[in-house]
């Protein structure tokens, strides 16, 4: 919470694999640093975990801090502007070989396959939202 402007911030890395294989024939992941504010931080808080399967709409924007040693840095992030919980994550409980599928909104879905769903029931922002 911030003080100052009585606002509440967090920030949070999302884990996006790769719809392809490396050369060494894994799929890798990349690792995003997001940022949300007001209702849409407390709410993502309070309702994602580790490995739940969300989709957000936001813009990404890269600051530059200069250093006590006059180094620039960059950080880039993508500042949420909405997002929907799509899947909660697999119950960990059983080794990987001998895990059964739980049942989700989306029991099809894996990371490294093309992915269908039905949009109509994702409350999406209205057009007059989306970005270009």
């Amino acid at each position: 919470m911030d003080d100052k402007n009585k606002q509440v911030y967090a920030n949070a890395t999302l884990a996006c694999t790769r719809n392809y294989k490396s050369r060494e024939g894994t799929y890798e992941s990349d690792f995003i640093t997001i940022a949300l504010k007001g209702k849409e931080a407390t709410h993502f808080a309070k309702h994602c975990m580790k490995g739940d399967l969300v989709s957000i709409t936001g813009r990404t924007q890269t600051d530059v801090v200069t250093n006590s040693n006059g180094q620039k840095q960059y950080y880039t992030k993508t500042h949420v502007m909405s997002w929907n919980l799509l899947a909660k994550a697999k119950a960990q409980t059983l080794p990987i070989q001998e895990t059964k599928r739980i049942s989700s909104a989306f029991p099809n879905y894996h990371p490294n396959q093309s992915f269908n769903a039905d949009i109509e029931s994702m409350h999406l922002p209205s057009e007059e939202g989306d970005m270009i």
